[in-house]
């Protein structure tokens, strides 16, 4: 491994004689025949070292300052931090890309987060990674592509794209895990005691989830496919607002083979068919709006019934522009902010852009404040088109933060260098790299210069707001792991929330900072001034000679003005963790639970152990030091099925036959260790700590065989926790196991509210909808069940091209639920229902899609 430093590796410094060093040797030495051996010997070594480095041999420097030395070989005896350390740059790792294009590739150490000082140095990175993408493509083809030398004039290869639009029928949707604790407040009115649970569940306090639901307490703004519906909180039956997001069809001018997408509904009964309607063109649907009242009906209203349906698949026409699709709102004060996505006119024309983006994403502020109640839309205040894949959003006070990849295409950079291309017909290996490394380097700088234009990094001119490219990988190994190091670009993107109208109108500004990285990101952790893009990367083990799965922490750090987000630190921990939830930030420490896989040890295939990383202060270098570790948690085999960090705390649930729930003592940093553990049946996906009777609790949601699990554990003895009650649903699910954006608990009543769903694949007993639950010390009871659509519609009903998650809000003891197609008020006390919408009829919906979309 190579590091940067001071002395040049290519061009080393003259070699010096013991003559000319020896101190007690004053008289120069004059010898003609010494100078002539001196010279040989030094020309001798230069060529030594040329050969070398172009074999691939890697070059190590000191390694006291590598990253594994640092970490020494355990958790409890790290060295402390010296507070007095100056500000120094960190020192970067590379290795050599093999094959005939020069190229050096850096590893993931502290120093990637230094940034960049200049977007020269950015662009030379990029040039390094693509010169190793094509080696890595060129030596494979030339050890392995000799068929194609004696076979020529074949028909270039076909490949058929999989039809990654199925649909997913009635699978349970994955959302991602996200919580905090459920917020709630008292109001008196005479002898009655009401409750308000609206805010979003999220996982750190202060620090706001991006989700398709918002409230403000006077109004509830709902996502519905590509409408906005708003209605007052307290009172539905006062109105609509309906915004609809603009919609243009394909023209035919834009698709010379193929034409819009036909939907054809064929009704096996006597009934009339609908007419298909086509897509509106404006962004909002005033007209032919019905009212609430009349959109209301009995819970559980069938929709139109659903015979048969034809669509044509997407994939086989690729000129075809589905409808846009809110994905999820930012609320703040009287700002809705909205991220909206459209399928990119790119994504099947990738020769047009180095990027390879499905989605064309705008972020739209509107006036949440003053909302109109008569079908008319929002007022739109400001837009702006932004790069990259949604992937998550946060907002901090009036801080912004949205979360995209971008794809970068770098299939348009490597076609012309495999070796089925007829140019290299009848050429030997050694022809064939000739040609492929001039082809690669031909293409190099356009390509290299067209993506840093595409991904629009280019920021104040200097690009320090960049992670350096990297390979995320760590340990004593001369390979490369990732052949693409520039597979995403993960940006982070920020803006000012509290924007006068003005300049939403005239001069929307965002922020943006970003690193690369070989895949998609795992998972994203925000807190107060911290963001940190969790990567899956990958470590060697020289013992076993293998590559194993490891967490990287890419951290950025930023202030609640507005600023751009800047490179702030890296981390790294062996395994992979669950969801957010096993990230999180205490005392200037980051904690992080992981379960390592490794199905080769006949003892144990998994270890799970949660991992402590100190902050760095500013004159402490960029890298996040490990500085304690647990030991194995649970029992052998075992992985992390949930995890939970509370302050000093952390509680963790494992599995493989039985549900070990287990306390973990934080204090000390250095010397984390398990205080209390349970063995019961089931596990949980999801905790959720409460207070009963003065004594602390934590909800368990998760599985049992074929059953919901709800179980309540009593941790007021941390060293002997009990399960106090559990409660079982036969045969049902709940995806707020998975999405806990869908779990609230109010702590008022002692009221649990998730969904529930049955399915059976017949027209008879499906349930999709909602259970409220009353929790005491010893009981778990079942108290209303909110049933969303009847068991015939679900099976077999015409819905509109949309799918509400399920939500659950409540506004003065009124709950709110809402579900696939349709809104329920309920009344917490009796049950009864106060208010039912469907938001098919109030679109006066003639689409007919399956009840899942």
């Amino acid at each position: 491994m190579m590091k940067e430093s001071d002395e040049d590796i290519e061009n080393p410094p003259p070699i010096t004689s013991k003559a000319e060093t020896n101190p007690h040797n004053n008289t120069p030495s004059n010898d003609p025949n010494k100078k002539i051996k001196i010279g040989l010997l030094s020309t001798f070594l230069l060529v030594v070292l040329v050969l070398c480095i172009s074999l691939g041999v890697v070059y190590q420097g000191n390694p006291s300052n590598s990253v594994e030395n640092e970490e020494g070989g355990g958790g409890d005896t790290r060295p402390e931090l010296n507070l007095t350390t100056p500000t120094v740059l960190e020192e970067a790792t590379y290795l050599v890309s093999p094959g005939p294009i020069p190229a050096r590739i850096r590893m993931a150490t502290p120093a990637i987060a230094n940034g960049y000082t200049s977007c020269a140095d950015l662009k030379d990175d990029i040039r390094n990674a693509l010169n190793h993408l094509a080696n890595t493509i060129i030596v494979e083809q030339s050890r392995n592509g000799g068929w194609y030398e004696n076979n020529c004039g074949r028909d270039d290869p076909v490949f058929y794209m999989e039809d990654s639009f199925a649909s997913p029928a009635m699978a349970e949707v994955e959302e991602s895990d996200m919580a905090s604790e459920s917020t709630a407040s008292k109001f008196q009115d005479d002898d009655t005691v009401t409750e308000d649970s609206y805010e979003t569940n999220n996982q750190v306090q202060g620090v706001d989830e991006a989700d398709f639901v918002k409230s403000d307490g006077k109004h509830v703004f709902t996502a519905y496919g590509d409408v906005i519906f708003v209605w007052d909180a307290l009172d539905p039956k006062k109105g609509l607002s309906i915004t609809r997001m603009p919609y243009n069809d394909t023209d035919d001018k834009d698709c010379p083979y193929f034409g819009p997408m036909p939907v054809d509904v064929m009704e096996e009964s006597e009934e009339d068919t609908l007419p298909i309607r086509e897509p509106l063109t404006e962004e909002v649907m005033t007209t032919n709006v019905v009212s609430p009242e009349a959109a209301a009906s009995t819970p559980g209203s069938p929709g139109r019934n659903r015979k048969t349906m034809m669509i044509a698949d997407s994939m086989m026409m690729p000129c075809y522009k589905p409808k846009p699709q809110i994905l999820s709102f930012l609320l703040r004060g009287s700002r809705l902010t909205a991220i909206v996505s459209e399928q990119s006119s790119n994504y099947f024309r990738a020769e047009t852009s180095t990027l390879h983006d499905y989605q064309e994403l705008t972020i739209k502020v509107y006036d949440a404040e003053n909302v109109p109640l008569d079908g008319s839309p929002l007022s739109l205040l400001g837009e702006k088109k932004i790069k990259g894949n949604y992937h998550d959003a946060r907002s901090i006070d009036n801080h912004g933060i949205v979360i995209t990849t971008s794809n970068v295409n770098t299939d348009s950079f490597t076609s012309e260098l495999y070796r089925w291309r007829p140019q290299y017909c009848g050429l030997n290996s050694t022809a064939y790299e000739a040609l492929a490394k001039e082809t690669a380097l031909n293409e190099t700088e356009s390509f290299m210069e067209k993506m840093v234009k595409d991904l629009d990094v280019e920021l104040d001119g200097n690009c320090d707001s960049i992670f350096q490219v990297a390979s995320i990988q760590s340990g004593d190994s001369k390979e490369v792991y990732d052949s693409n190091l520039l597979g995403n670009f993960v940006r982070v993107l920020s803006f000012d929330m509290d924007m006068s109208t003005n300049q939403l109108t005239n001069e929307f500004t965002t922020s943006s900072s970003g690193t690369f990285a070989p895949g998609w990101p795992d998972s994203i952790y925000v807190s107060q001034g911290f963001a940190g893009v969790v990567t899956i990367g990958h470590t060697y083990d020289p013992s076993t000679n293998r590559w194993k799965e490891s967490t990287f922490v890419s951290a950025f750090e930023f202030d609640i003005t507005g600023s751009t987000p800047k490179p702030f630190a890296i981390a790294r921990a062996p395994g992979r963790p669950l969801n957010k939830f096993a990230t999180d930030l205490y005392d200037g420490h980051i904690r992080i639970a992981t379960t390592s896989f490794d199905w080769s040890n006949t003892d144990s295939t998994t270890v799970n152990q949660i991992f402590v990383f100190h902050l760095p202060a500013e004159d402490q270098g960029r890298e996040m030091k490990m500085v304690g570790a647990t030991e194995h948690l649970g029992k052998k085999n075992e992985r992390i099925t949930a995890v939970r960090f509370r302050g000093d705390r952390a509680y963790v649930v494992t599995f493989e036959q039985i549900d070990p729930f287990i306390v973990v003592d934080m204090g000390n940093h250095s010397k984390p260790k398990v205080i209390g553990e349970l063995e019961i049946p089931g596990f949980s996906q999801y905790l959720h700590w409460i207070q009963l009777e003065g004594k602390m609790f934590m909800l368990g949601l998760g599985r049992q065989d074929e059953d919901i699990k709800i179980g309540l554990f009593d941790i007021s003895d941390e060293k002997k926790p009990v399960q106090s009650a559990f409660h079982l649903e036969k045969q049902a699910s709940s995806s707020a196991g998975s999405d806990s954006l869908a779990f609230r608990y109010l702590p008022n009543s002692q009221l649990l509210i998730i969904p529930k769903r049955e399915w059976t694949w017949t027209a008879e007993g499906n349930f999709d909808g909602f259970v409220v639950y009353n929790i005491n010390a010893t009981h778990i009871t079942p108290v209303h069940e909110i049933q969303h659509a009847d068991s015939q519609s679900i099976y077999r009903g015409c819905w509109y091209n949309a799918y509400l998650q399920p939500r659950s809000l409540v506004f003065q003891s009124k709950l709110t639920t809402l579900l696939s197609h349709s809104v329920l008020s309920t009344d917490l006390g009796t049950g009864d229902t106060l208010f039912d919408l469907n938001l098919d009829k109030a679109l006066n919906n003639t689409e007919c899609h399956g009840y899942f979309w």
